[in-house]
């Protein structure tokens, strides 16, 4: 393999890995396509051993698993002051599996701040650290690294790859005069540019309330299934022409503490995945509840420990509800006594999503922050 070849190759790595900060799973998607072709530029064979490997992300700290580190992901909303959707990666590259955890935005936290203000994705104003804290209290462990991307970036990446083909759903009609938003889609297949996406992603509703049956949660499911069909049309073989493109596309709009050399060895341990058979997606589990007159995303204390120490704990040890800092319904007084009730049939949904069903706690519709 020659200098040039190489450095094709290493860019090729870069903007796989640089992918995952705007869609994780269009990233795993790429890896998954790497396994099954073999190659990435015509007449190249992928040999992982004859290129730069980056260096590996350490985790600090006593009791870790070995292998295992954590990653939050976000993405921010139009004026890029609340994230609009979060998400933790648990990679162990030990048994090459990734776990990621979605965060509902309105996660109700204990924190001092009002009205909307106690929405998780409301922190992001205070700063990236200050998020991390609050996702910590929620989880029960600090992520290791973050990386979080605004909307911007997926339109530039969009267009640099001239739009993309997608099944819309249903129709989505959606206006605002307030903030000049005009979200106007037929159901079927479209041609979406960037400015086209970034309006199909944020829509939440339609203008007479009609919408994803399971509120926030459908609409989180809805980013994933597209991200993935993005990250398979930038990453397929006809867009490496346009990989300076979509990585300025990424570079700016992209706020990480990930070192490039880190970025890379990301890239080189996604390779060694199976999308299909070594990548899991859960949603934290609870309920949407109205607390005084905004609707906010109730944690279930107990159910969540249970789901953080089954499936994303990075520590050898059991996570207890020291490790939390969870708003619990009984500080709230907003369940009826029937509440036992509901979370044995939330426990059960959950138990069947793990043991490989489709299934996965269905919760109401939820109004917007605005």
């Amino acid at each position: 393999m020659d200098k040039k070849e190489n450095k094709w190759l290493r860019w090729v790595l870069i903007v796989l890995a640089a992918a995952a900060v705007v869609c994780v799973v269009g990233y795993f998607a790429f890896c998954y396509w790497v396994n099954a072709s073999g190659s990435l530029l015509e007449g190249n064979e992928l040999k992982p051993e004859e290129m730069d490997q980056g260096s590996a992300i350490v985790v600090d700290g006593a009791g870790r698993r070995e292998g295992v580190f954590t990653l939050f992901i976000a993405a921010t909303d139009e004026d890029e002051t609340r994230t609009d959707s979060m998400m933790v990666l648990v990679f162990d590259t030990e048994n090459h599996t990734a776990k990621v955890l979605n965060i509902p935005r309105d996660s109700l936290v204990d924190t001092e701040r009002h009205g909307a203000g106690k929405k998780l994705n409301a922190s992001y104003a205070g700063g990236i650290e200050q998020q991390m804290d609050e996702v910590a209290g929620i989880i029960g462990f600090r992520p290791d690294k973050y990386i979080v991307a605004n909307f911007d970036g997926i339109a530039d990446i969009v267009d640099a790859i001239g739009g993309i083909d997608y099944e819309v759903p249903f129709d989505m009609n959606y206006h605002d005069a307030s903030q000049d938003l005009s979200i106007e889609f037929e159901k079927g297949w479209q041609h979406l540019d960037g400015k086209a996406v970034v309006e199909f992603l944020r829509w939440r509703h339609n203008d007479d309330g009609t919408g994803y049956d399971d509120g926030d949660i459908g609409r989180v499911e809805k980013l994933q299934t597209f991200l993935v069909a993005l990250g398979k049309e930038v990453l397929s073989p006809s867009n490496l022409i346009n990989i300076p493109s979509i990585a300025t596309a990424i570079s700016n709009n992209v706020e990480t503490d990930l070192t490039t050399s880190q970025v890379l060895w990301l890239g080189m341990q996604g390779m060694k995945l199976d999308m299909e058979e070594d990548v899991e997606m859960q949603t934290l589990i609870g309920d949407n509840a109205m607390v005084g007159d905004l609707w906010f995303f109730i944690i279930d204390e107990d159910m969540i420990i249970d789901q953080i120490n089954e499936s994303f704990n990075p520590y050898t040890r059991e996570l207890t509800e020291n490790d939390f800092n969870i708003i619990t319904p009984d500080d709230l007084g907003i369940y009826s006594s029937s509440w036992e009730d509901e979370k044995a049939v939330r426990y059960a949904g959950y138990k069947k999503a793990a043991a490989g069903d489709t299934g996965s706690g269905e919760l109401p519709d939820d109004d917007d922050d605005e």
